[in-house]
């Protein structure tokens, strides 16, 4: 059966008024606030905290944010355990130093070196934090010109300490600073 060329035209017209109609009764979707569905609980909604997405669904709120600098900032004491390059062990002072935030990602050392030297860290979102690259790749001057500091420090939530490892190279040789730092 053939349609005539005037049928089909009106057949398109009738078609295209359709489609039309059926997508302008369409609404978009609009999501509904927490609140409004009884959600009381907060959460962070930002990707470069520690507790991102942490008790979601919630609130959003970034009061709550947590960011990797955080938790390193305080006062400690540190027993230093010092290792040579034969692996002899030698027991180090008592260290009382501090750190302190620099950026949501930057911490400084303070007091840590009898010079005054402040050494740098970059923290991560798994309580990690490597020494900051200032010479070449993940070293950084030390107490003196004449050291080189390679390490990271741990930041364990359990018991908000640290654990420390340093591997120092001088012109004397090599040396690896090991242990745990509490907080006072």
């Amino acid at each position: 059966m053939r349609y005539p060329l005037m049928n089909c035209r009106s057949l398109n017209t009738v078609s295209l008024l359709l489609c039309l109609s059926i997508l302008g009764a369409c609404q978009k979707w609009v999501d509904h606030p927490a609140k409004s569905l009884g959600l009381t609980s907060k959460y962070c909604n930002n990707p470069a905290a520690i507790n991102y997405n942490q008790g979601y669904p919630g609130i959003e709120d970034s009061t709550v944010c947590i960011f990797p600098s955080e938790p390193f900032v305080g006062n400690y004491r540190f027993r230093d355990s010092i290792y040579d390059d034969a692996n002899v062990l030698s027991i180090g002072d008592s260290i009382l130093f501090s750190i302190s935030k620099e950026s949501r990602t930057r911490i400084s050392c303070n007091d840590f070196c009898a010079s005054g030297n402040h050494l740098f860290f970059s923290a991560d979102r798994y309580y990690k934090a490597n020494a900051d690259s200032l010479l070449f790749a993940g070293a950084q001057t030390m107490c003196r010109t004449q050291d080189t500091l390679m390490g990271s420090l741990l930041y364990r939530p359990a018991d908000s300490s640290l654990y420390i490892e340093f591997k120092v190279m001088s012109d004397t040789g090599i040396r690896t600073h090991k242990g745990f730092a509490f907080k006072r």
